[in-house]
Formats: structure tokens, C-alpha cells, sequence
């Protein structure tokens, strides 16, 4: 079955195609809008969207796919240093309020995290959807800021791709070493192109660079008699190098087969395997003894292990998703998914509560193991009848996570030979109904009403320290989401856009449940509530001189039962509770403006004003702002390129500070664990020849500036690469 959307790309970033190319570029085969989980437009759609095309993506610079996206209004990537296991995507400053998918399949885990994200190769990418506002009433939890579909292509002819770069730190040590970056896909369309294949593999490799110092409390240095070289930082770390250089290697597989029974039945099936392995090497020393030999602590400590930021670590995820269309003679569809998330995955490091070696060639350590699964049976309806689409849904899913924390005696082999020392896990499944109207009242005002319902259930909760198993309490929680929008086009010249809705987030199993540390005290929470948002939006897409648009929007956001950690985990233990509301208010404005010749101006700006509202387990944090969620985020990019010639990009992105804590302590600049204003700068030129090759470079942080995002950023490098397609 074939659908055929024009969809009208009025994201800001656009690249610089003109004139027909343009136009050619908004006519996309076989895609569907994930902002109202059927066939729509952006000018019909509720909110501010964004579309990413993969020309665009050509024009820019992304090394990962976190980077397709993280210019445009509203989105901000947290502590986005290098290659980050762990990414987190923020929409419109909520923390954990984004629900990211891979080709319409949730990724996040019972723990809301995404660590597959970096483990993508950006090549299987071809376009990205930006979903902004409350949109929990379409997937349910987790949505509360918006969400994000990376969409792969399929082919209708034969279509191969092979695809390899490298690059590295202008200065040693400062950016990726050594990156070696491949892709080869093979894709073709059989049977009078009614069943349609591909085959992707992408790979990297990396010496990484150090982004972590090696660093401890003036305690601990204390134990380093007759030992110099270290300095202590602004916040009072004690530093005595850095850990080392993350070296990692990633491997994405992916096939995906799509085969038309007939007019009215396709069946669609994907699977993937991605892994992401990485090892600190190579770590620094500043310490000299008493001779001037440079030595890696004593027998009494040793800052270059165990601080919890090195090790070694390993990420598998395997995926699969099966789907079938019907299309009924009434101009009806139905649409039936499968889908399944499977994380195993471990982490290795030392421990610091035995005596570590001087070396660095091992001693007793730990290994985190995380199993987690996430299972999905969606049931869409969707009812065509006049102007008006009626779509019916039903979802249902199951979720579990294990994380086992095993004894070894030494960190760096995976031998758990000290067997079981603590763990806590549990399961979880969830029911959910949704319907939807959406209503083309004319040519010019169109509306979408619709509320979803959803009954969420955790049990086989449990913490185990050693052999000693304790069940933790079922709860079950539930949640109506409303929505409603109204969209007018005024003179075919500008369209204004309302929305309204609520969405929630379920706490996670981490947050419900914790086990008590040496050092850090926990007591568990099972009345946990589930996060509450309350948004709404209003602005508008207008359409100015010479073909370029303007985006100008106005959002706020309510938060309720904010989930807050209490306590200082020493003689008050940690608990998290549903202590805290806030507001999160600001104003998203993007422009595209094309000027001839094939060149684009392209601008984003986003201001948020995000505050603590209310705070019963502290109240005085109550008027100060949300932590890691700058005030103004700014864009500016001029982008070259038609199908054929030179092509290239030069842009700039800044980022004003953000505090790390909720009481707002002051941010030191250049140190870890604090997040810097940030300006950086990139670039890129290639040419496409007749025959498709493509060649190009780019220039990364090319003033080579080390700012902080909690982590220390890469620094200026390049990254040259050869593309072929036939």
C-alpha cells in the first residue's frame, strides 16, 4: 500500500535546496506524520513540528544522531561530551519528558533511558520528526515535552549505498582520535515492486578523547603522602589527571522488508542488532613521589579507578517489529504492530572499598549488569467519513528490568567469581485505549480532539543485597490525557496554531527503589505518583518574502507531583518523593529564509524560563531554577547545495549556562560537573559528481572551544568521507 504525504517542511534548518528542488523535497514517499499517528500535514498538525529531511542532513554536520536534531527550537541535548552511553533528549526544559522512537517504536526502558541512541548509525537515518508539546495522549508515558520518530527509508528500486570517513583532533588528545566511520546498505523493490528490502550495517571506532579528570575529595588526597602534582578546582575536586580516553567501538545491523499482499494489505517487519562497547585507556598522571617518577596513587589510594566515570562497558540491543496494514473498501485502515526492546548490557569497574593497587592492571572490582525487555501491541483504526478522521487505538505493553550488581576480584576481567552482591528489579504492564477527531471544517480551520486512558501495573518488584530477597510492593496507577487543537490558515500566508493537553510520566523502577551504599543511604518510595504536565502552546507559521517562513511560538508548561530526591543520603537517607511542582514558560521562534542560487539562511532561537514552584520537601529551592535547562539557546546557519555540484554548511550554536543543582549554586566555568555557556562553531563542504560519488569534510568546533557540559567537550576536528550510491 502505498501513501503519498506532502508534507510541508516548515522546520527551521531546512537545507538549501530552491525553487522546484525544494518542492520535490517536500513530496515524501511512504511516511507517516508521528504527530497525530495518521496521515496529516504540518500545516494540519497540532503544535510546532519539525522535519529534518535527508538533504538537510547531507548539507550539516551530525556525527551522531543526537546531532540531527539538537539546533532546532525547544530541544536540548543534556551533557552532550563526545560519545555518551547514556544520552538524554529534553523538549521545551523537562527532564525525562521526551519520548524517543525508532521507525514509530518506543525505545525508552522501565528505567527511561535511551542508551541505543548513540549506538545508531546516523546513516540509516533519512528523516527525523520533531513532535513538540503534550503528547502523552497519543503514546502515553513519558511524552510530557514532546517526541522524536528517527524514520529509516525503504527503497522502490534498486538503491546501494557505501559510505566511508575518518578524522581526528586537530590537537592530540583534545577531540576523537583516529575515528573511523562505515556504512554499507543494499536495498531493492521485486515483484512488480510489491515487496521492497534493505540491508544496513554502519560501524565506528574511536580512540575517544579524555573528558573525565581523575579526581577525589580532600580526604582522599590526604592518603597521598610524600605525593605531589595535584591541584585542587573551583568546586573543591582534588585533580591528579584525567581517567583516560573512552575508546569505543559501535556496531549497528539492521534489515527491514516490506511486502505488499494487494491493493489494501501490506506487512512490514524490521530487526536490528546495536552494540556499543567502550574502554577508558591510557589514563594521565600529574602525581610524582618523592623521586619525581610519575606514579598513579599508593597503596592507600588510587584517583584513577573507581570513581565511578571509567571502566569498561558494553551495550547490546536487539530489536524487532512486525506490522500489517489492512485498507477497507470505506476508505478505513487498520494497522496492527509488534514490536520488542531488549537491552544486555554491562558495565565494569573498580571498587573502591578494598585497597586499590598503584597500577592500573586490575584489582577488585564490580560488574552493573542491566537486562531490561520492552514489548508493544499497538491497534490502530483510523475512519475516513466526510472531512473528518476518527481514529480508534488500543495499546497495550509489558516491561521488565533486572540490574544485577556482581563481585570480582578483578574489575578488568568478566569473571563474577565474588558471585551476587546487590540487585533490585521488576516488571510492568500497561493497558491503554485512545481515540482521536480530527476535523477539516474548511479549506482554511481544521481541529483535533482526543484523550487517551491508560492502566499501568508494577509488580514482581524486588531489592536483593547478597542472597537476601525482599519483595517490593505492587502499585498500580492511571491516567486520563486529554488533548485538544485548532489550526487557521489566514490567507494562505500564515497558520495559527492552539493546542492544549495534558500528558504524565511513571516513575521509573530506579526512582521507586534504591539500594543503600557505603556511602549513599536510600529508603524505597512505593507511593510514588506519576509526573503530571499540563501544556499548552500558542504561535503560528508564517509564510514571508521570497518562499521564506517564520515559526513563532509561545509555550508553558504545569508541573505536578514533580519526583524529587529528599535527604542527604548520609544521617538523612535519600528518598525520592512527589514533592515538587514548577513552570516552564518561553518562546520558540525559527526562520528560513531561501535567497537564490541555492543558498538558505536558516535561524533558531528558544528562550525558557523554567522555576521551581513548589518544593514540600525543600522549600527553599522554591523560586530558583530547574536544573540543567538553559534560559537561551540560539541558532544561525547558511547552508549551499543542489542535487548535483558543491555543497556545504557554516553555523553557529550558543547555549547560556545552567545550573546543576536545584538550590542554583554558583557555576564555575572550565570545571567538571558544571555545564559552561557554550559557543562552538561547525563547517562542511563536499561536491556530488554525475555519477553520485560524493566526497566532502567537516570542520568541528573548528575555534576549539573546551567548554564544559558536564562533561568536557571535544575540542576542533575534522571528518573527511567518501560516498557512493547505485
Amino acid at each position: 500500500m502505498k501513501i503519498f504525504t506532502r508534507l510541508f517542511v516548515v522546520c527551521v534548518g531546512l537545507s538549501g535546496a530552491y525553487g522546484d528542488e525544494l518542492k520535490e523535497s517536500y513530496l515524501l514517499d511512504r511516511q507517516v506524520s508521528s504527530a497525530t499517528r495518521s496521515q496529516s500535514t504540518i500545516e494540519k498538525a497540532p503544535g510546532n513540528i519539525s522535519v529534518i529531511t535527508q538533504k538537510e542532513i547531507k548539507d550539516r554536520s551530525p556525527q551522531k544522531v543526537n546531532d540531527m536534531i539538537k539546533n532546532y527550537e525547544g530541544v536540548h541535548i543534556l551533557n552532550d561530551a563526545g560519545l555518551n552511553p547514556r544520552p538524554s533528549i529534553t523538549i521545551r526544559g523537562i527532564s525525562n519528558g521526551t519520548l524517543v522512537m525508532l521507525d514509530g517504536v518506543i525505545l525508552s526502558d522501565l528505567e527511561g533511558e535511551n542508551r541505543i541512541l548513540d549506538e545508531l548509525s546516523l546513516y540509516d537515518v533519512s528523516r527525523v520528526e520533531v513532535i513538540r508539546g503534550a503528547f502523552s495522549s497519543l503514546y502515553g508515558t513519558g511524552a510530557i515535552g514532546g517526541a522524536v520518530n528517527f524514520i529509516t527509508s525503504m527503497p522502490t528500486k534498486l538503491e546501494n549505498t557505501l559510505i566511508i570517513g575518518y578524522g581526528s583532533a586537530f590537537k592530540k588528545n583534545q577531540a576523537d582520535m583516529n575515528l573511523v566511520r562505515g556504512y554499507v546498505s543494499v536495498g531493492d523493490a521485486f515483484l512488480d515492486k510489491r515487496l521492497r528490502v534493505k540491508a544496513s550495517y554502519g560501524f565506528s571506532t574511536s580512540g575517544g578523547y579524555p573528558s573525565v579528570p581523575a579526581f577525589g575529595s580532600k580526604i582522599d588526597f590526604a592518603k597521598l603522602t610524600s605525593i605531589t602534582g595535584y591541584n585542587a578546582d573551583r568546586a573543591g575536586n582534588y585533580i591528579a589527571g584525567d581517567t583516560g580516553r573512552r575508546e569505543y567501538v559501535l556496531n549497528d545491523g539492521r534489515i527491514k522488508l516490506e511486502y505488499d499482499w494487494g491493493d489494501k494489505d501490506t506487512t512490514s517487519l524490521m530487526a536490528s542488532v546495536s552494540n556499543h562497547h567502550y574502554d577508558f585507556v591510557s589514563p594521565k598522571s600529574n602525581l610524582l613521589d618523592s623521586s619525581g617518577r610519575v606514579v598513579y596513587g599508593n597503596n592507600s589510594y588510587n584517583p584513577f579507578i573507581g570513581n565511578g566515570y571509567e571502566g569498561i562497558g558494553s551495550y547490546t540491543h536487539y530489536i524487532a517489529s512486525l506490522s500489517h496494514m489492512h485498507s477497507f473498501e470505506d476508505e478505513s485502515m487498520m494497522r496492527v504492530t509488534f514490536s520488542s526492546v531488549n537491552l544486555y548490557s554491562y558495565w565494569l569497574d573498580a571498587d573502591t572499598s578494598a585497597v586499590p593497587l598503584p597500577t592500573l592492571a586490575g584489582g577488585a572490582g564490580y560488574s552493573q549488569d542491566i537486562y531490561t525487555t520492552s514489548n508493544y501491541l499497538d491497534i490502530l483504526y483510523d475512519k475516513n467519513f466526510d472531512n473528518h478522521t476518527l481514529t480508534l487505538a488500543l495499546q497495550g505493553r509489558y516491561m521488565a528490568l533486572d540490574q544485577l550488581n556482581y563481585g570480582m576480584s578483578d574489575w578488568k576481567v568478566r569473571d563474577y567469581d565474588l558471585g551476587l552482591l546487590k540487585s533490585y528489579g521488576g516488571k510492568a504492564f500497561l493497558v491503554a485505549g485512545f481515540i482521536q477527531l480530527d476535523s477539516n471544517w474548511s479549506k482554511n480551520l481544521n481541529t483535533t480532539l482526543g484523550i487517551r486512558y491508560d492502566y499501568w501495573q508494577n509488580f514482581e518488584g524486588y531489592t536483593q543485597i547478597k542472597y537476601q530477597k525482599t519483595p517490593v510492593k505492587n502499585i498500580s496507577q492511571s491516567s486520563f490525557s486529554p488533548k485538544a487543537s485548532i489550526n487557521y490558515n489566514l490567507l494562505d500566508r500564515v497558520v495559527l496554531k492552539a493546542s492544549v493537553g495534558s500528558a504524565f510520566r511513571v516513575p521509573t523502577l530506579r526512582e521507586i527503589f534504591r539500594i543503600s551504599t557505603s556511602t549513599q543511604k536510600w529508603i524505597n518510595n512505593t507511593d510514588l505518583k506519576p509526573e503530571k504536565g499540563i501544556s499548552f502552546d500558542i504561535g503560528g507559521d508564517i509564510n514571508s518574502f521570497l518562499d521564506g517562513i517564520l515559526k513563532v511560538y509561545y509555550f508553558q508548561t504545569e508541573l505536578l507531583n514533580i519526583i524529587y530526591r529528599s535527604g542527604n543520603g548520609k544521617d538523612i537517607p535519600y528518598q525520592n518523593k512527589n514533592a515538587g511542582a514548577g513552570r516552564i514558560n518561553g518562546v520558540e521562534i525559527g526562520y528560513l529564509q531561501p535567497m537564490g542560487g541555492g543558498f538558505s539562511l536558516n535561524a533558531s532561537y528558544t528562550y525558557s524560563n523554567a522555576k521551581i514552584t513548589k518544593n514540600s520537601a525543600k522549600p527553599s529551592t522554591e523560586g530558583k531554577f530547574i536544573p540543567n535547562t538553559p534560559e537561551h539557546m540560539a541558532h544561525i546557519a547558511l547552508l549551499y547545495g543542489k542535487s548535483k555540484g558543491f555543497y556545504g554548511s557554516i553555523e553557529g550554536s550558543f547555549q547560556s549556562k545552567s545550573y546543576s543543582d536545584d538550590v542554583n549554586s554558583e557555576i564555575f566555568k572550565n570545571t567538571f560537573g558544571y555545564y559552561d555557556e557554550q559557543l562552538y562553531f561547525n563547517a562542511k563542504i563536499g561536491y556530488v559528481f554525475e555519477n553520485n560519488l560524493d566526497l566532502s569534510v567537516s570542520f568541528l568546533n573548528f575555534t576549539n572551544n573546551r567548554y564544559y557540559d558536564y562533561y568536557q567537550v571535544a575540542g576542533a576536528s575534522f571528518f573527511a568521507q567518501a560516498s557512493m550510491r547505485f
